[in-house]
């Protein structure tokens, strides 16, 4: 599933391509946005360029409308120049102008706002830990520590509106980093566990945001190895640090597998 790193890259591509910019033209083949009339609301509008929360896009054009998208566990952005055949297979929206097309598939959520109409996929959702104007640390450990007692840090962290953008591969390899236990629970994270939450999840986004590909948290020491995390996908192997066997169980509301060190990763 693409976490917040996908679209703050998407959104820095996207907005390199397309800014400022008219559009030639809009196609919205996909039944599920057929009845939206995309292309009859913003053909030969204006970009005026792509922002990214959590892991929500927001395409913002010259006359106030806003385009939202959440790729969901599947979709996907694609930005192609103009001259190149656009795939047609799952394409739920293209927007074209004379150098490059912008391409989504799959979907699974895109909706176009009339200027000033309420987002609610934005409204509800916390801060974003790559927002360059918050201090990721302290939104943690003002964030956290304010939920639930008895919820786990876990299951907080995939809460998007507790904090946006890390998904269930960051969750893993940052809370290994931290050497924190995904079972604990709030009551026993003190604010200095929840600040280095903080500023480790935010800096594994932002490399993830530099890096294209998928994600890496562990550089190994033979660089011909596809080896890429500390812990996530590595239930039973030994732990790189410890060398004890690497655990994983379902967690939360979704029943999403998160995976730790019962030795490293204080409980």
């Amino acid at each position: 599933m693409p976490e917040g790193q996908v679209s703050h890259r998407n959104a820095i591509r996207l907005t390199a391509a397309l800014a400022g910019r008219n559009l030639v033209r809009v196609d919205a083949p996909d039944p599920h946005v057929v009845p939206q009339q995309i292309p009859k609301r913003l053909n030969g509008d204006r970009i005026e360029g792509v922002d990214a929360i959590g892991k929500h896009h927001l395409v913002r054009f010259a006359s106030g409308r806003v385009l939202y998208s959440h790729l969901g566990m599947v979709g996907v952005w694609r930005l192609l120049t103009a001259s190149r055949p656009l795939p047609q297979r799952n394409l739920w929206l293209a927007l074209w102008t004379e150098t490059h097309v912008a391409a989504q598939y799959r979907g699974p959520r895109l909706r176009l706002y009339e200027p000033g109409e309420p987002i609610p996929g934005i409204a509800a959702i916390g801060p974003d830990l790559l927002d360059a104007t918050l201090d990721p640390a302290e939104v943690a450990a003002r964030r956290l520590v304010a939920l639930s007692p008895d919820r786990t840090v876990g299951d907080a962290l995939m809460d998007q509106r507790v904090m946006s953008g890390i998904g269930n591969v960051y969750r893993s390899e940052t809370l290994f980093l931290c050497r924190i236990d995904p079972w604990r629970l709030i009551e026993r994270l003190s604010p200095d566990d929840a600040r280095e939450i903080g500023a480790t999840g935010s800096r594994l986004l932002a490399d993830g945001v530099a890096h294209r590909g998928p994600i890496t948290t562990y550089r190994p020491p033979n660089p011909r190895s596809r080896e890429r995390t500390w812990v996530y996908g590595r239930t039973g192997r030994p732990c790189r640090r410890c060398g004890a066997p690497i655990r994983s169980r379902g967690m939360g509301d979704a029943n999403r597998t998160v995976y730790w060190c019962p030795v490293c990763q204080v409980s």
